[in-house]
């Protein structure tokens, strides 16, 4: 659909059909790479299609008392402080959950398996920003990638920032099943 009245604005590279395949696909185990050269686009923009923000996946909790029910496994601290939730997923198992609070610049971690390889920071047990900042980028595309420019443009960006990337794409990378869940608290 445009974004104005006009029909200004990038048209989407895939229908909704498109998508539905494509998801399905994935799911039954082929790759963003084979996908995305399949659908003649980058496998950055199929990511985003995969981590497409439908309304069960961009969850917004509108009152206190709902942000704390869904973060209760955090003891001692005041959820509502961290007003962004993700959750580091393997396919369908989430493997850490990371609140954080950009403005301060803090994370609380909990992480859901013993699986090193798959949580957020690995053997670390209190991450800090600087770790956090770490595991975005390696969620993202290079920052030396040779057709940034074009990537950051499909990705309606100007500037190469991995929080945002992120939030575009789902951290999803070409040959793996690990993706990034954002739930947001709007008081």
């Amino acid at each position: 659909m445009a974004k104005n009245e006009r029909g200004a604005g990038r048209k989407p590279a895939l229908s909704a059909e498109d998508v539905r395949i494509i998801r399905e696909r994935h799911e039954t185990g082929a790759t963003v790479t084979a996908l995305a050269k399949e659908y003649g686009i980058s496998r950055q923009v199929l990511s985003g299609y995969l981590n497409q923000n439908n309304e069960k996946e961009k969850e917004k909790y509108n009152t206190e008392k709902s942000w704390e029910r869904l973060n209760r496994a955090f003891q001692g601290i005041d959820t509502a402080q961290y007003p962004v939730r993700m959750e580091y997923m393997c396919g369908e198992d989430c493997c850490s959950i990371i609140l954080v609070n950009r403005e301060e610049e803090q994370i609380a971690v909990i992480n859901e398996t013993d699986d090193l390889l798959h949580r957020a920071f690995g053997i670390k047990v209190r991450p800090d920003w600087k770790d956090f900042e770490a595991f975005l980028e390696s969620r993202c595309f290079p920052r030396e990638r040779e057709d940034i420019d074009l990537i950051l443009e499909e990705l309606e960006l100007d500037e190469y920032e991995p929080f945002a990337i992120v939030e575009r794409t789902g951290g999803r990378m070409a040959e793996d099943k690990q993706w990034i869940k954002i739930r947001y608290y709007k008081a």
